[in-house]
């Protein structure tokens, strides 16, 4: 009898459970939710990437070309692409669909991939204990009315979002901002020593060179954003009074400059004199004459000859400075954990400005420092003592926002640098509308042996958004840079506590909870036998 009213209660239960997940599915197919518990919602999409997918006014269809039955870790890539799809597809209103296919079932499919550029990758298979290689397809094109964009290859999804959420933005675009890099003056070149940060700036915006050297032309009204890299001569009358012109206009402009001329290799340094200082009081900031050296530092390699041997050596070196003190409150910078800069200069605001301008500093040094003027010693192996760094924290990035008052209020409109030019007949602008400037007291760090992607090119690149002001691709970008480094002023034995701690404590509670089990379980035994 009892065993009877158990199987009647046993399949009651079951009906039960049976009924709640039926309901639960239904649910689902009308409400769409997630709990994502990683700190930066990694694996939800943005408000940005919704808002842009839930705008779409048009169908956009993507075809995601993935070969079936790809090894480890590729097949995990095939799954979080096709979620991240799927989540597109809730927020956009009906307005965005996808299949997966594979190209390498039907030779039209394979005409299809090259057509859009999408080519097949050679990847490691284990079959029949050997590895062979095998072609596989891990592309995606999305196709918006009459354009298209292309994404050749996932082989990482930390920056699928971005990637997918920037092409969309790409489609929808009637024309991509225009970016400006002024040119001359010992400038780096675009095409060649800023290659990198152009190739990337080149997916959102419209790259540009900016010269003022020939003609009497003011910069193009089409340029919405002006960034000035790291000049290493003397900038003219007519130079400074067309960036000035500019800002009066609205124009954005971005300053990345150094005030010393540093070569690691040599182990010299000169002060550079780029006349600039004139106007930028005027906006509110100077870039300090100085060279800004920080305990706080990157290691790099010393070789050092020792008898008939050349020894490599970790040393720190002030003149990186490593930054952990960043600003939070502007998205600009706020997931960014750790900069490092290249023999910067300091960024310092000026009363002087007769702008109304709200400033807000970015990022700055440790508070031990100390600032090198007028002669500089940049030598690893000749560096000051530690109770030499007592110059305290030295902003290093700065961020403005406001109206500002021109530098030639007053002056006659310099002549052209072209000497074969005519004057210019232009009227002077005095006074700007609300605009933005963004000032680092680094342009290395963009080029050559210092251009190190990861959270500068974010830095950088975040600049320019921030600048044009797309806070979309700003905020997303920035939350897949986050790097946790460690507290500088750990010492080495608390290094190697935490070390030895990851790495044997938790095996340790594991056995602990294990052996609390068996003896529990074993006293309960011993209890019923008795």
């Amino acid at each position: 009898m009892k065993r009877k009213a158990w199987s009647v209660s046993s399949v009651s239960n079951l009906l039960v459970m049976v009924a709640i997940v039926v309901v639960v599915n239904l649910i689902g197919l009308r409400l769409f939710t997630r709990a994502d518990l990683t700190e930066n919602h990694i694996y939800t999409l943005s408000k940005a990437s919704r808002n842009v997918v839930a705008n779409l006014e048009d169908r956009l269809t993507v075809k995601a070309y993935f070969t079936k039955d790809l090894p480890p870790p590729y097949n995990a890539n095939s799954r979080y692409v096709n979620d991240a799809l799927e989540d597109y597809r809730s927020y956009s209103r009906g307005n965005f669909v996808f299949e997966f296919v594979d190209p390498a079932k039907e030779q039209k499919l394979e005409e299809e991939t090259q057509r859009y550029r999408i080519q097949p990758v050679q990847v490691n298979v284990m079959e029949k204990d050997n590895v062979q290689l095998k072609k596989a397809y891990m592309g995606l094109v999305l196709i918006y009315g009459d354009k298209h964009e292309t994404i050749p290859l996932v082989q990482n999804v930390e920056n699928f979002e971005y990637e997918m959420t920037s092409a969309i933005k790409r489609l929808v675009s009637e024309k991509l901002p225009k970016v400006g890099f002024l040119s001359g003056y010992g400038m780096p070149d675009p095409n060649q020593d800023l290659r990198n940060v152009a190739m990337a700036l080149s997916k959102h915006y419209q790259v540009v060179p900016v010269s003022t050297e020939m003609g009497n032309n003011l910069i193009d009204p089409d340029v919405n954003v002006l960034l000035i890299v790291q000049p290493k001569e003397t900038l003219d009358d007519w130079t400074k009074f067309c960036i000035d012109q500019f800002i009066m206009r609205g124009g954005k402009v971005g300053w990345f400059i150094n005030k010393v001329k540093a070569d690691i290799q040599t182990s010299t340094a000169t002060a550079m004199q780029l006349g600039i200082d004139d106007i930028t009081r005027q906006y509110g900031f100077v870039v300090g004459n100085n060279l800004v050296m920080d305990l706080n530092a990157s290691m790099i390699n010393v070789q050092q000859q020792q008898g008939f041997f050349m020894i490599t050596n970790m040393v720190r070196y002030p003149a990186f400075p490593r930054i952990v003190d960043i600003n939070r409150t502007l998205p600009l910078v706020k997931e960014l954990q750790e900069l490092t800069m290249f023999f910067p200069s300091s960024v310092d605001t000026t009363p002087s400005g007769k702008g109304k301008v709200e400033y807000t500093p970015l990022f700055q040094t440790s508070e031990f420092t100390r600032l090198q003027v007028g002669r500089y010693d940049i030598n690893p192996m000749n560096q000051a003592k530690r109770e030499d760094y007592t110059g305290g924290k030295k902003v290093l990035g700065l961020a403005m926002i406001g109206d500002y008052a021109s530098a030639f209020q007053g002056k006659p409109v310099p002549h052209p640098k072209d000497s074969t030019a005519v004057p210019a007949q232009v009227q002077v602008m005095e006074h700007s509308p609300q605009t933005r400037m963004i000032v680092i007291g680094d342009g290395n760090f963009l080029q050559g042996q210092f251009a190190q992607g990861g959270p500068n090119m974010v830095l950088f690149l975040n600049s320019v958004d921030w600048l044009s002001q797309d806070d979309d691709l700003m905020s997303i970008r920035s939350r897949e840079a986050a790097i946790r480094p460690l507290k500088p002023d750990l010492t080495d034995g608390t290094k190697r506590t935490v070390k030895y701690a990851s790495m044997f404590v938790p095996p340790a509670l594991v056995l602990v909870l294990g052996l609390s089990r068996w003896t529990l379980r074993r006293n309960r035994r011993k209890a019923v036998t008795i």
